[in-house]
Parts: structure tokens; sequence; C-alpha cells
């Protein structure tokens, strides 16, 4: 077997068959082919195969089983039991490769989601400073409004002892004025 091969759509071109037919092929295992990333090779030694395949497929329409082309070309000994399993086994080993991709892009989902999961909470962290900030600035108003509190009761004990001096000095004035006869008051506010 060749191991040189052509890229799927120059064989599609050379054989004047659709790309999407020969891919067909190469997925069930009528034809030989390797992928590298996204690209299909096809080695050069299937183009007799690939011709017969179109002639079977000519014969018994396109729409014939691929188990049926599959036996035709045993029978032609353009693919042996052999290749078959081959075959078999590289269509197994592509789908571990596309399970494996398929894994490969379900964990980096996961990961991409943990990550989400640990920005949200971090957010949420940084949320609470924001609120300690603000609770700091309700208790320094908590502290003010006691300190004002206390200022506003010695206000409030200091304005007592005022009205109490000057109820005193009201009732001294009043004793002296009876002593005197005349309302000091008078005097004081008038000419």
């Amino acid at each position: 077997m060749s191991e040189e091969t052509m890229v799927i759509s120059e064989v599609a071109r050379k054989f004047n068959i659709e790309n999407h037919q020969l891919r067909d092929w190469c997925e069930v295992g009528l034809v030989r082919h390797k992928r590298i990333g996204r690209i299909r090779y096809i080695f050069t030694d299937e183009d007799k195969k690939i011709e017969k395949i179109i002639e079977l497929k000519e014969k018994f329409g396109k729409h014939a089983p691929n188990e049926m082309i599959r036996e035709e070309l045993i029978k032609a000994n353009l693919m042996s039991e052999e290749q078959t399993k081959i075959i078999n086994k590289d269509l197994e080993e592509e789908d571990t490769n596309e399970n494996s991709f398929k894994e490969a892009f379900l964990l980096l989902a996961k990961k991409i989601e943990e990550m989400d999961k640990k920005i949200e909470k971090k957010e949420q962290l940084t949320l609470p400073s924001e609120n300690l900030a603000e609770k700091k600035d309700v208790i320094e108003i908590k502290e003010q409004m006691n300190k004002l509190e206390q200022d506003n009761q010695r206000l409030k004990e200091v304005n007592d002892q005022l009205l109490k001096k000057l109820d005193s000095i009201h009732s001294a004035m009043t004793e002296i004025q009876k002593e005197q006869g005349k309302s000091i008051w008078k005097r004081m506010f008038t000419k």
C-alpha cells in the first residue's frame, strides 16, 4: 500500500465527482484516507477502487448499500477482508479522535465555566468591601450623632443652670424691689 496522498478536492476533481460523495465513501470505509486537522487526504493507490465505486454506483444506483459495494470491491480484488478491518479500525480511531476532541472541548467549556464562577465569587467578595465602606460611614455618622447628643445634653444642662441662675436673680431682684418700693426694672428702663 502506498502512503502517498492527495487532497480530497483534487481526487474529486480528478474523477469528476462531488467532494461530499468521496467524503461519504471515506466515512463508511470504502476508501482509505487520513485526516490532518479538518483536511482529508486520499491515498493514491485508491484510484482503481474509486473508479470501481463510481461504476458500481452507476450500475446499482447512487443509493446502493455500502455493504453491497464493499462485497463487490472484495470480489474485484480491490479490497480485501484485511483492508476492510484496517479501514474499520481507522474509522474507529477517527471516531476516538473526534470523541477526544469533543471531550477536550467539553473540558475547556467546563474550565471556562469554573473561571466564570471564580470571577463571580471574586466580584461578590469585592461587593462586601463596598458595603464595609458604607457600614464604616454609617458607624462614623452614628458616632457623630452620639457626640452631638452628648453635646446637646451638656448644653441642656448649662441652659438649665442658666435658667436657675436667672430665676434666682429674678427672685433676688424682686426682693430688692419690695424693700426699696420701687421697681428696679422701671428705674433701669425709664428716664
